[in-house]
């Protein structure tokens, strides 16, 4: 069975899935996904990536939305 491959929304590079986190959006908050299941839109980015998607509205854009998300979850998640 072939690896999904899935591309990161900041800097577009194609990677096998397990290289990258996986995010989803409930309400107007952007949350990790750590284990992959959780249920909506999910996109996914390297983990070093984050800056670089906040900057260039990446998470508005992979969410197809105009609003402000909230990123501060994630954003902790991945200080930790």
């Amino acid at each position: 069975m072939p690896i999904p491959i899935r591309s990161c929304i900041a800097c577009r590079k194609r990677e096998n899935f397990s290289e990258l986190l996986r995010v989803v959006r409930i309400g107007n908050q952007v949350l990790p996904d750590d284990d992959r299941r959780k249920f909506g839109r999910g996109a996914w980015l390297h983990r070093n990536c984050f800056d670089i998607a906040k900057q260039r509205g990446s998470f508005q854009r992979a969410f197809r939305t105009d609003e402000n998300l909230s990123l501060e979850a994630l954003e902790k998640f991945l200080i930790n």
